[in-house]
């Protein structure tokens, strides 16, 4: 797996989660904050009458109740991250009870139904077993805990589901289980499919409530019992959801037919022959009847049907179809067959985000367009000015009257005059795209892509898309452009997607499946004739492709001056040039290769929107210190096993266009999770210290000295430049999640690190505090420098953290966008939670203070000129004067 370009890295032990919308000097500030759970895993509906919740656990490990008629979140509980937390199991009684955790430490919990309270905790005995084989059932007060043992037994332990306590144990005989990772339990009845010694595959079912003098199991070869079936030794079983017993067999390779088997008390029977992967089925129990409902997924409409599982008959009142939104395959959970509301779940796993400026509206575009009109001389300039005038006015009248003239001025989808409003533009690992207001948190667009998977690094089980801005809405009258990059998930070759972000909309090219791995990517800097630029692709055999073809005249103008690069897991990067063939076809050299005899877990570069306004930082005595500014600066994050200090995390800062290493830094009993922030001259990063057991934040400067080597553009090619660097530790009292710098239009405000923490908090740290240049002792230059005496700990002052009483959980990622105004930076976290802000890090010198005595400066403003005019008449006399005598 290789890295995708310059990728952007990704408690409280339980909380309750709620919609917040809060606002503060609300003219200027605006607080979102939306709340998720994740992808859906085990659900039950309240076991009290009349009951209006739906008990829900997911694969982000949370468990929470909604409400069943808008879908809101009543509470949420966010268990522990990794293995730790993975919810095995969900039953609902008088209390909602879930088991979760890994082989080491299984918890069973059980939490109060109507405000999520933790009611009580116990843990379950280790075995020598493994987890993912332990399946668990509820009868009344019982738990029973149910462990197949390959060619052996099964073990049936009985708990006091309150208090944790043993009621009994006892096994049943099942040699015949050959695997047991094929069984599955759904309700008392364990399910599961061996293969024979002559190679028959079996089918076999075993009530496990049944005592070891009583136990009596059911089973027969596949082919008898399907007939002719494409199963193959490698069938796997699920359960059905729901009450009543049922398995779903499937193919795990070759292909996809699914089966559906009623367990009758009769025995086993083939009910539904063939089900498609676009089919969820769940088991009722109507008016003493077993039901199944089945729910067929076809483009935008979800059709029920239901049939009585003993009978085949159907059930017509129970059949018909609803439209759904732009969703993915549907999941059925219960008896409830009409669309009441639709929580996008999707948005607690973004894995690739952009904000853009709105369009302007359409009065200025009509006075954008005249620029586009001197070609047809002054009569024509003359006549489309008139016109623009009456469609102004037609504007004016027609917002007087309450209307307005297009879709997107309907709907407040116009630039404002600070730039403030945006749209964002989010890319999810189950393969939606969204289009989101910022200012309202309202989902004005969405679209799935049918097989699009996130890219996945191996290393640190992190999944990314690519997201590019092809074209922003600066170029009227053509309109904004992105193309998304992902992998299909059936073949894992590259695909593209080619969309107007406001709407939604595929262009032209629409989705491309590229029929090639992706081995890297970059967005050209140069763009065509109609301001679109391009992308470069480089596939696995070392192919270099342009997308679209309308952009690769650009591509091969630039091509003696573009640079590609790849990084391994293994620690290899490799750097390529882009040349240009004798028959003028595009093609990649390697020019350099470095191997770090490491596992590399993150490579980071800057961000190519930034602009970097000094180029020096004055000193106390008047000098300058050139910052070392290199834009093809990389930092490479390689972490390995020694055996002497237990862990050593390397630091490498690598020039990616010859391959040269500028700084490294070893950290010896140190290890990750690293979250690094690269910009302009400096390196931030954090890192778990094994020794002293915390968290540290270390940053690095750069410095070419008091000389600076080019005045006009930095050069990697030229001799290398051996930079100064300043470097220090911090201590931060906290576990980090993510880090992120603010960005400005034209960076002449202060930059700040935006760090989350663990415990659901984004805190805002000035420069100041990780300058690596704070002294121990503070001298009368350092001081007029502005530098401040060292600390070791880093502080987090309550009135630092922007999200405030508002807790975040499982962040994955901080995005920065520039707006209109130097002095603001718009913020959005992203994780299990959104919220969007903005922050200020240099206060707001551009804008005026809400209590600004405008009438107080209109009056001076008016004295001032009327005693410049009393003044001028004054001298004016005095002159006359002056010359008559």
């Amino acid at each position: 797996m290789t890295f995708q370009g310059f990728s952007r890295p990704p408690e409280c032990r339980y909380h309750c989660g709620t919609l917040y919308r809060f606002y503060w000097n609300e003219s200027l500030w605006h607080i979102r904050k939306r709340s998720y759970i994740g992808k859906l895993k085990f659900s039950n509906f309240d076991a009290a009458p009349n009951g209006k919740r739906v008990f829900l656990a997911t694969e982000e490990n949370v468990v929470a109740a909604l409400n069943l008629k808008s879908g809101d979140i009543l509470w949420r509980h966010v268990l522990e991250k990794g293995s730790e937390g993975v919810i095995r199991f969900l039953s609902v009684d008088t209390d909602v009870v879930t088991v979760s955790g890994n082989k080491d430490t299984l918890l069973v919990r059980g939490w109060d139904p109507s405000g999520g309270i933790l009611q009580w905790e116990w843990p379950l005995p280790k075995t020598d077993h493994r987890v993912e084989d332990t399946h668990w059932y509820m009868s009344g007060s019982k738990l029973y805990q149910v462990t197949p043992v390959a060619l052996s037994h099964v073990e049936v332990t009985a708990y006091n589901v309150g208090t944790g306590g043993k009621i009994s144990a006892h096994s049943v005989p099942a040699k015949w289980i050959a695997d047991t990772s094929k069984c599955i339990l759904t309700t008392s009845y364990l399910a599961c499919v061996s293969t024979t010694l002559d190679g028959k595959t079996l089918f076999g079912v075993l009530d496990v409530m049944d005592s070891e003098e009583e136990a009596q199991f059911w089973s027969k070869p596949l082919s008898e019992f399907i007939g002719k079936t494409p199963l193959g030794p490698t069938v796997s079983v699920e359960p059905v959801p729901g009450p009543v017993p049922a398995v779903i067999m499937r193919e795990a390779a070759g292909n996809n037919a699914r089966y559906l088997v009623y367990l009758s008390p009769k025995g086993p029977q083939l009910f539904l022959k063939v089900l498609s992967d676009y089919t969820s089925v769940v088991t009722v129990v109507l008016e003493g009847q077993h039901v199944l409902l089945q729910a067929s997924h076809s483009a935008d409409v979800v059709e029920i049907t239901a049939h009585v599982l003993e009978t085949g008959e159907t059930i017509s009142e129970l059949v018909g179809s609803t439209h759904a939104f732009p969703l993915g395959p549907s999941s059925l959970t219960a008896a409830v067959c009409k669309l009441v509301w639709v929580r996008e779940e999707a948005l607690s796993s973004i894995v690739a985000v952009e904000m853009l400026e709105l369009p302007v509206s359409d009065t200025d575009a009509a006075i954008e367009q005249e620029f586009d009109h001197k070609e047809t001389g002054i009569l024509g300039m003359f006549i489309h000015r008139i016109s623009s005038q009456i469609i102004q006015l037609r504007s004016s009248l027609m917002t007087l009257l309450g209307d307005r003239m297009s879709e997107g001025q309907s709907s407040g989808l116009v630039r404002d005059e600070f730039g403030l409003h945006k749209i964002i533009v989010a890319a999810t690992a189950s393969g939606k795209l969204f289009g989101i207001d910022n200012l309202s948190g309202e989902i004005l667009w969405q679209r799935r892509l049918e097989d699009a998977a996130p890219f996945l690094d191996q290393t640190t089980d992190r999944k990314h898309m690519v997201l590019y801005i092809q074209r922003t809405t600066r170029h009227f009258p053509h309109p904004a452009q992105c193309l998304l990059l992902f992998q299909d998930k059936n073949t894992g070759k590259g695909s593209l997607f080619v969309f107007n972000p406001f709407t939604g909309q595929p262009t032209n090219e629409g989705l491309v499946k590229l029929g090639f791995r992706i081995k890297q990517s970059s967005l050209l800097h140069q763009p065509n004739k109609e301001f679109l630029r391009g992308v470069l692709l480089l596939d696995d055999s070392n192919n270099i492709h342009v997308f679209p073809e309308s952009t690769r005249e650009e591509a091969h103008n630039i091509a003696a001056s573009t640079f590609l690069f790849t990084g391994e897991n293994n620690g290899t990067l490799t750097g390529y040039a882009l040349m240009l063939s004798p028959s003028e076809h595009l093609l990649v050299t390697e020019v350099w290769k470095l191997h770090i005899d490491q596992p590399t877990i993150e490579v980071v570069g800057k961000n190519p929107m930034e602009r970097v306004h000094s180029q020096g930082r004055v000193l106390g005595d008047r000098s300058v210190l050139y910052k070392y500014v290199n834009p093809n600066l990389v930092a490479v994050v390689t972490q390995a096993p020694d055996p002497l200090h237990k862990y050593l995390l390397s630091i490498f800062l690598v020039d990616v266009v010859s391959g040269a290493v500028v700084f490294s830094v070893v950290h010896k009993r140190a290890k990750g999770p690293v979250h690094l922030v690269h910009s302009e001259n400096w390196l931030v990063y954090s890192l778990f210290n094994d020794k002293f057991r915390r968290t540290e934040v270390v940053a690095l400067e750069l410095y070419e000295g008091k000389t600076q080597s080019n005045t006009t553009a930095f050069s990697s090619v030229l001799s290398p430049i051996q930079p100064i660097v300043d470097r220090q530790a911090f201590i931060l009292p906290a576990t980090v999640e993510a880090m992120k710098e603010t960005i400005t239009e034209k960076g002449i405000t202060s930059k700040h690190i935006l760090v989350a923490l663990s415990t659901g908090g984004v805190v805002e740290l000035p420069w100041v505090f990780l300058d690596p240049r704070r002294p121990f002792t503070l001298t009368p230059e350092m001081r007029e420098e502005g530098v401040i005496p060292y600390m070791p700990e880093l502080p987090i002052p309550s009135e630092s953290i922007i999200n405030y009483n508002q807790t975040l959980m499982r962040i994955q990622g901080i995005h920065t966008s520039p707006s209109g105004l130097e002095s603001t930076s718009l913020v959005l976290v992203y994780g299990l939670d959104i919220f969007y802000t903005r922050v200020a890090p240099s206060k707001t010198f551009d804008v005026l203070k809400e209590d600004f005595d405008y009438f107080l400066i209109t009056v001076v403003l008016t004295a001032l000129l009327l005693a410049s005019y009393v003044t001028k008449k004054l001298s004016s006399k005095k002159a006359l004067k002056q010359a008559w005598k």
